[in-house]
């Protein structure tokens, strides 16, 4: 499949979500199951709604999207297995880390205060572990702006250009690693609030 084609989008490494909703809803108006017909024609309208939605859901991901990319661009290209961490990746990871797992420490000792007192006296840490985690989320902010630039530069190569396969890898590895961290400090924030912070 190729999602950019199927959305009727140009093939580009840097693409804003908003545009991948805007083609994907032009094209989902189409062919919405809703649509009336006979029940064949439902069927077919409904697969292709969902292969839309599946072509939306690879290009809104940065990781997704590039690995989707590279794999239009260079079908037989092997990622290698090891994936690598510059210096500033793995001081990311290690805030990142340090962050989610003292959200589920916090949230581990707060489901087990019974009193009031307990429950108070947790409220200090409480401040510490949501300061470490809009610390973390802002660290990662600016090295996903980073991977955006590395996309537009990737997009100004000629398709097949030199080097071109290695980057969007390279990217794609690298998107990787933010996007997990961003859900997994989206997750740790969800813990805060279950527990009634």
């Amino acid at each position: 499949m190729d999602a950019y084609e199927l959305l009727g989008l140009t093939r580009m490494a840097a693409l804003d979500a908003g545009v991948v909703r805007d083609a994907f809803q032009r094209a989902a108006a189409a062919c919405h199951p809703d649509g009336g017909g006979t029940e064949g024609e439902k069927g077919e309208r409904t697969a292709r709604f969902q292969e839309l939605n599946a072509a939306a859901a690879i290009l809104t991901g940065v990781g997704s999207r590039v690995r989707h990319l590279l794999a239009l661009e260079a079908p037989g290209h092997v990622a290698e297995r090891a994936a690598s961490m510059d210096e500033k990746l793995v001081a990311l990871f290690m805030e990142v880390g340090q962050a989610v797992r003292g959200a589920g420490e916090w949230a581990e000792a707060r489901r087990k205060a019974e009193t009031f007192l307990a429950k108070a006296g947790l409220a200090g840490r409480e401040l510490e572990v949501r300061e470490g985690l809009e610390g973390a989320g802002a660290a990662v902010k600016p090295a996903m702006e980073e991977l955006e630039s590395g996309l537009a530069a990737v997009d100004a190569m000629e398709p097949g250009a030199a080097g071109r396969v290695e980057w969007l890898a390279a990217l794609g590895q690298r998107a990787g690693f933010l996007e997990k961290w961003q859900a997994q400090l989206q997750g740790a924030w969800s813990l805060i609030f279950s527990v009634g912070g």
